[in-house]
């Protein structure tokens, strides 16, 4: 059954930001729903202005959607929230090397390629 969560995401667009800040959404939510997939709802039907990597292979080998999930350094594509979950999503790194929002620039090292 559907329900709502809060889903806590961190903001900052260095052009336009002083303060990075955290905005909160309600986000309706299956059982085992992907951080991805929840992702993708809020920018789809809430917040075109979230930016992240969308692309993603599914299976931690392109390591792309990596995030700070709930204070751990997890896989957007695989970690699942279900009705009743908190999730805070941050970017992997902040602030050396962030874009925009949960947008990181990932050294090799931290993608496991070293």
């Amino acid at each position: 059954m559907a329900e709502a969560i809060t889903a806590r995401v961190f903001r900052y667009d260095p052009d336009q930001d002083a303060e990075p800040r955290f905005q909160e959404y309600s986000v309706t939510v299956d059982d085992d729903t992907s951080v991805l997939v929840l992702l993708n709802r809020i920018q789809q039907e809430m917040d075109e202005t979230l930016s992240f990597r969308s692309f993603c292979c599914g299976l931690q080998l392109c390591r792309s959607c990596l995030m700070r999930i709930n204070g751990k350094r997890r896989f957007a594509c695989i970690t699942l929230v279900k009705p009743g979950d908190q999730v805070t999503v941050e970017p992997l790194t902040y602030p050396e090397g962030h874009i925009k929002d949960l947008v990181a620039s990932i050294t090799e090292e931290e993608r496991g390629e070293t």
